[in-house]
């Protein structure tokens, strides 16, 4: 996944609010049936840009552990990268926060 793009949807979801942000979350967890480590691995990537290694280290875990977490998050969801998963969360977000009318420039960026 390219820096800019992780970063891209950093920046989106800290356009909201902590607490919209923890909504945001908590709704799109529910709504794939995550884990409660899923939801806090894949809340680690969205939030604060983590790599496999450093959410390794905050959930006392191995990487390797993290790349099957991630892996089962894409498979619930049904997706084959973590680029598309970043851009659904980061979608999501955006119809939450009423900022919908401007999805039409965010659906036109492309995610390989």
């Amino acid at each position: 996944m390219s820096n800019s793009t992780l970063m891209d949807t950093k920046v989106g979801l800290q356009e909201i609010t902590h607490v919209e942000q923890n909504q945001v979350l908590h709704q799109f967890f529910s709504s794939y049936g995550l884990t409660q480590r899923e939801s806090e691995i894949l809340a680690l990537l969205a939030t604060h840009g983590y790599t496999n290694r450093e959410i390794a280290e905050n959930c006392c875990i191995s990487e390797k552990t993290v790349k099957i977490h991630l892996a089962n998050i894409m498979s619930k969801i049904g997706i084959g990268s973590m680029r598309r998963l970043l851009a659904l969360l980061f979608q999501q977000a955006l119809l939450f926060s009423g900022l919908s009318g401007e999805t039409s420039s965010v659906s036109s960026i492309r995610i390989n």
